[in-house]
């Protein structure tokens, strides 16, 4: 039934599109030219019919040409520097346009929760995005494409195809969810990355409390509103294709030491082990003596040179004077530099129609459809990389025990390096994604348009399967088997809103009134199952080929509804003064106290229009603003009021076992009867901000400053006397700052340019934890050797420990020191030149808990960024950096030998910085002192790093022409570098570290160079 009738659905949807795209004339060509007050020609003008992608610009003489669907299409002029024009073609045949200087864009609408506004009357700070610089970007994921353009949106960006970046808006509230809500085409997701950047009309963020509690218990992470391309009326149909090809190449590298440095470094730490492993490296791969031949650069074996990243799409769009359509088909493939089958591929589809039967009705609908395989790659290979001894090869023909491929074993010299190309190989991790997000929707206008009712079913349907595959294998002499991970995963959602909405106004007095109900519904399901010994073709990829384990099934899943009713309404007066006021009853089936209550308040003052501000030529516009609200997150766990038991032999026994009788096994369980009452995390946010432009609207900007508060935060606490750890809202944090943006544009003869920057500054601490005087925590497996803590006053989770001041580089120094002197006179010899100085933080002559400090804290003090562009004729060029500062990074890569029993690979700058003598270094131990419980400690500030970087994120190049005259194929071609240069001090791959600040395992970031077209016709 559901296939007779989405079939039914899709030809009636063709059938439209052909009837709609044939009621047209053939249309006609318009010529004409553009030119300034002044008389001078403006080249590089954009010419776009109103309402379509049909454009061309104007050449070197400010000439243009243009074919136009009908004497009723309306061309749209622009320019940088001067006032965008609209002007209806009528019976022309020849137009000439005289641009004004730039008048402000104020009357520009937004889209807002629920509506849109003039950028004139916003109260908020909402910032929107250039989707056509967002498109220069060649990236796989929408959000990418915004580094370093938002001022308070820092988005870190991941190295493995396909991967999602992370997005913090305004810091981080919280140690749950902290990612912001996505709303597409009316839509709750939790991410944005099914959607192809091209598809995308209109996309606004919601950065603070006043804009974003409209959305209530979804949007304390801030929101993310994006609106679809559609059709136009009385447009012909029209065709747009846009497309790239790139190469993407592993920037970054880190040298590492090589077999020689690897042989000497070893020998350094004075163990059997260590000089046995270098000796048994000659004995079986060649050297002489304890010097090794072998060399391997085990990076250099695991990275691709270079890999293929392509983005192809064709849009079609159109109307009649009752119907609008757009059909869109994207494909999109990103290849891994990670040398083994790591890859992304997805393939969009995007149909929307909207239907105007009575001059009081419309009706619509929209669809994206979406699917996309992802191959995962191991990224252990990673580390493992960086730690493996260079004296052993990735390839061992002699060692006859490996199957199916022969690949060394550390092992048979004597260590217990995992072979990182095997890891790569050896993994088969995929991921089968579809989904459809359809929408439709009915829209109802009465007395004037003064109201309008709207009605919309939005839903996600969406499917998973994966298949994590290990073959059977073995590098010598142990096999180990096959082993099949077998998962599905069903997500159903759905929203219903209805909305009244009336606007009105009378002589100066203007307003709106939103009145809102919303139903939704978010279901989830997944079922997971494993086996070993399951054959290698993936026609046999079933766990009833193998021998599946009891043990390794699971199922999970969850249901929550909500209930919404919201309100906002707008007022200004003679658009001065203005008013925007919000809020929202959320109602949730996630916790006992089913109720949250969210209002907002928003104040503008438009200078520029008093009286006062009149005859003066500085100020073009000058806005202050003023907002209040609060916001709540229901991306914490659910309510668990209930006893949770769990069995196990903690709380079991054997009765009845006497001589050889073995006795009864009699299960015994555990009652967890303490729960905590849960309800979502609540911000509230002040913002003051002010919008100006200035010398003719050239320098345009806003600076706003918010102070940010999280209460019942949501986290798991220890509790005395042997109860467990229970999850509740123990915890306040609280995030401050600076967000500041200006854009600089203007004309030299022919030669456009603009110039802008944004930076945002942060302070982020948490106020509350109850009693407990902190909470540590760390990375998994590390949080003894390098811990992080939450602590009242400080960033969450800073990184905690010791804090290294120096070197020691003569016994006479160790000897003056108190500290060292009572670890030697403890132990005789703990402490010796080479080895690290500490700080005696307490001043008792210790080195104890007392000394331990902040270390950092992995969240960025200042975010910014720098764009500038020139156009001249039909070329342009633009250029974007971004950056970061005042965060830290815990490099787990060259913390990782604290754990180790013998010498792990380190690369070459810090090998050939340690410490060889007096007077050498001062910050960098010897290679003995690295195997020596000293220089071990419970965190040490040497292995915190500086994450700040200065990045060139894009530079493209591009030119526009026409081909043809009586149908001119509009025409870009361009030329991108994305990332080449980074500036950076860290040592590792790159700085750009998503989580909570540990670099451990992190897949590298790629430049990728490429050549792309655009074509419309």
């Amino acid at each position: 039934m559901k296939q007779n009738y989405f079939k039914t659905l899709m030809v009636l949807f063709f059938l439209t599109t052909v009837a709609g795209s044939t009621v047209f004339s053939q249309g006609f060509v318009l010529n004409g030219t553009v030119k300034d007050e002044s008389g001078e020609s403006v080249p590089g003008t954009t010419v776009l019919v109103k309402g379509t992608s049909n454009g061309t610009s104007t050449d070197a003489d400010g000439v243009f040409s243009i074919r136009v669907p009908g004497s009723e299409a309306v061309l749209v002029f622009s320019s940088i520097g001067f006032a965008t024009q609209e002007i209806a073609v009528g019976n022309r045949t020849q137009l000439d346009v005289v641009l004004v200087a730039e008048a402000t864009q104020l009357s520009d609408v937004v889209i807002i929760g629920y509506g849109t506004q003039k950028k004139g009357d916003l109260t908020a700070p909402v910032s929107t995005i250039n989707t056509d610089e967002m498109l220069k970007r060649t990236t796989s994921t929408p959000m990418e494409a915004l580094q370093g353009t938002i001022p308070g949106v820092q988005v870190v960006a991941g190295g493995s195809p396909g991967a999602s970046p992370s997005v913090r808006i305004r810091g981080i509230g919280s140690f749950n969810n902290s990612n912001p809500l996505y709303v597409v085409d009316g839509m709750f997701v939790d991410n944005i990355d099914f959607l192809n950047p091209n598809d995308i009309a209109d996309m606004s963020i919601l950065k603070d409390a006043s804009g974003a509690a409209i959305y209530g218990v979804r949007a304390a992470n801030g929101v993310v509103i994006i609106t679809t391309k559609k059709g136009t009326k009385n447009m012909k149909t029209r065709v747009t294709y846009n497309g790239f090809v790139g190469l993407q190449k592993p920037v970054n590298v880190p040298r590492m030491a090589n077999g020689e440095q690897f042989a000497a470094y070893a020998l350094e730490w004075r163990t059997p082990a260590d000089s046995g492993s270098v000796r048994e490296s000659v004995n079986r791969y060649g050297g002489s003596g304890l010097r090794p031949s072998t060399s391997t650069d085990w990076y250099n074996a695991l990275l691709r040179k270079q890999a293929l990243i392509t983005n192809q799409g064709i849009d079609l769009q159109g109307g009649s004077d009752k119907v609008t359509y757009t059909v869109g088909f994207n494909h999109t493939y990103q290849n891994g530099t990670m040398d083994a089958k790591n890859d992304f591929q997805r393939y969009n589809v995007r149909l929307q129609m909207e239907a105007n039967p009575y001059k009081w009705l419309k009706l619509g609908f929209t669809s994206i459809l979406n699917n996309s395989t992802t191959h995962f790659p191991n990224n252990n290979a990673f580390l493992t990389a960086y730690t493996a001894s260079p004296l052993v090869p990735v390839y061992d023909e002699e060692n006859v025990n490996a199957f199916p491929v022969r690949f060394s074993n550390s092992g048979l010299i004597g260590r217990n390096d995992p072979n990182a190309v095997a890891d790569a190989y050896y993994n088969f991790n995929r991921l089968k994604q579809f989904q459809v997000l359809p929408s439709v929707y009915a829209e109802a206008s009465f007395w004037e348009n003064r109201f309008t009712f709207r009605s919309q079913l939005s839903q996600l349907y969406g499917s998973g399967l994966r298949a994590n595959y290990v073959p059977q294998r073995s590098l010598g002499p142990a096999t180990l088997v096959s082993h099949l991970v077998s998962g599905q995963e069903r997500t159903t959602n759905y929203i219903l809103d209805n909305l009244l909405t009336y606007r009105d106004n009378k002589g100066s007095h203007n307003w709106s009134v939103l009145l809102g109900q919303s139903s939704r519904q978010e279901q989830w399901r997944l079922t997971r199952v494993e086996a070993d010994n399951v054959p290698a073709d993936e026609e046999f990829w079933y766990t009833r080929q193998g021998r599946p384990n009891q043990a390794y099934y699971d199922e999970d899943g969850y249901r929550n509804r909500g209930l919404s009713y919201f309100t906002r309404g707008t007022y200004d007066y003679d658009g001065k003064y203005l008013l925007t006021a919000t809020f929202r009853a959320d109602g949730s089936s996630k916790y006992q106290s089913k109720w949250g209550y969210f209002p907002s308040v928003g104040l503008g003052w438009v200078l520029s229009y008093e009286d006062f501000m009149a005859g003066q030529h500085l100020v073009d516009f000058l806005k202050l603003r003023g907002s209040w609200g609060k916001l709540g997150n229901d991306g914490i766990r659910p309510n668990s009021g209930y006893a949770v038991v769990t069995l196990g032999n903690p709380s079991s026994a054997i009765f009845g076992s006497a001589g050889n009788t073995a006795g009864q096994y009699i299960p015994g369980y555990t009652v967890n009867n303490f729960f905590a009452n849960i309800t979502w995390e609540v911000v509230t946010e002040w913002d003051f901000g002010v919008d100006f432009e200035l010398f003719n609207n050239r320098l345009k900007g806003s600076v706003d400053y918010f102070d940010r508060k999280t209460a019942n935060v949501a986290l798991d606490r220890a509790f005395p006397f042997g109860a467990p750890n229970i999850y509740g809202n123990w915890a306040s944090m609280a995030n401050s700052g600076f967000d500041v943006g200006l854009t600089w544009n203007g004309k030299a003869g022919k030669l456009g340019y603009q110039v802008g920057g944004n930076f945002s500054t942060l302070r982020n601490r948490v106020t509350n934890i109850g009693a407990l005087p902190n909470i540590p925590g760390g990375f998994p497996e590390w949080t003894a050797e390098f811990p992080n803590r939450i602590e009242v006053g400080k960033p969450m989770q800073y990184f905690y420990g010791y804090e290294v001041s120096g070197i020691y580089q003569t016994q006479q120094e160790i000897d003056a020191d108190p500290m060292a002197a009572s670890a030697n006179a403890a132990v005789p010899g703990a402490v010796q030149p080479g080895f690290f100085k500490y700080r005696d933080l307490n001043g008792n002559g210790i080195r104890d808990d007392g000394d331990r400090t902040n270390l950092g804290s992995y969240l960025p003090t200042v975010t910014y960024g720098f764009n500038a562009s020139l156009t001249y004729a039909n070329f342009d060029f633009s250029v974007v950096l971004q950056g970061v500062a005042g965060n830290k990074i815990m490099n787990l890569n060259r913390g990782r030998y604290v754990k180790g029993q013998s010498s792990l690979n380190l690369d070459a700058d810090f090998y050939e910085s340690l410490w060889t003598g007096p007077g050498t270094t001062n910050s960098y131990p010897s290679a003995y002192a690295l195997s020596k419980s000293w220089n071990r400690p419970q965190g040490a500030s040497f292995f915190v790093e500086s994450g700040a970087y200065l990045r060139v994120q894009n530079v493209q190049l591009g030119y526009n022409f026409k081909i043809g005259k009586e149908a001119p194929v509009s025409m870009r071609v361009f030329a991108t570098a994305d990332r080449p240069l980074i500036f950076t001090k860290y040592s590792g791959f790159t700085p750009e570290i998503s989580g909570i600040g540990y670099d451990a395992n992190v897949y590298p970031i790629s430049s990728t160079y490429s050549l792309g077209v655009r074509a419309s016709f």
